[in-house]
């Protein structure tokens, strides 16, 4: 698979590559705690997870199934918020913002990829990839432009028009990656995007990873499988809602 992520990361779109080699932080969480009410049960689901995520990162939080990775990734987006401990994105105390605030910061700054895409059947690749980009309110020309530029990074050119079911899921899963970066976030979030692959398309996916991360962009992978792990520049452990090195 052919990419073009670093001349598009650090050149036309003018994004936050450049911004990668100078260091500071995207997101922390500090000693966060998430319950949850099942019934009259309160669960557990982290129990004093820490973390920090510098810019450039390439960061791979593996676990077992239960033990609170994507629990994690929530908190680090903004999707969720602690019961206690507090998470900082980009300086800010995710608690102290308002509900709107933070819908405003995920928009912008937080490109979510989920196991299953979550691509809508009836749009185009290119169409899905301007989802985001509509809902932030660029320009229905400019808007066309980066979606196909972001496709194009991930090696898509030649499938804009195609919709998800004449897609492969390797395919879809780097049109749910484009639609993660249209925006420009600081921090792409990823829940186990190699889970509904083969293990040759799941090396491609880790390939584009490895790629945007060289380009500049900033990954937290929560992840089970351990040859995506080993790519990433580091990784943590979540383990019964603990984070471990």
């Amino acid at each position: 698979m052919t990419t073009s992520a670093s001349g598009d990361r650090g050149g036309s779109r003018g994004g936050r590559g450049s911004q990668a080699g100078v260091g500071g932080t995207v997101v922390t969480a500090r000693e966060v705690t998430r319950d949850y009410r099942r019934g009259r049960t309160r669960v557990r689901a982290l129990r004093g997870a820490s973390v920090t995520v510098a810019r450039g990162d390439f960061l791979a939080v593996t676990g077992p199934s239960g033990s609170g990775k994507s629990t994690l990734l929530h908190l680090l987006g903004g999707v969720d918020l602690p019961t206690s401990g507090e998470v900082l994105f980009l300086g800010r105390d995710l608690a102290r913002l308002s509900v709107e605030e933070r819908a405003a910061l995920r928009l912008r700054e937080v490109g979510l990829v989920f196991q299953r895409f979550h691509l809508l059947p009836m749009l185009s690749a290119i169409e899905n990839v301007e989802l985001p980009l509509a809902a932030a309110r660029v320009g229905r020309r400019e808007r066309r432009e980066r979606a196909a530029a972001v496709l194009e990074q991930v090696g898509l050119a030649d499938r804009l028009r195609h919709r998800p079911s004449e897609l492969s899921g390797g395919q879809c899963q780097r049109v749910a990656i484009a639609r993660a970066l249209a925006n420009d976030p600081a921090l792409i979030l990823a829940d186990e995007p190699t889970g509904e692959l083969d293990r040759a398309t799941s090396r491609r996916v880790l390939a584009l990873f490895q790629e945007l991360n060289a380009a500049g962009t900033t990954l937290v992978v929560a992840t089970h499988d351990p040859e995506l792990a080993a790519g990433a520049r580091r990784s943590i452990q979540v383990v019964d809602g603990r984070t471990r090195p």
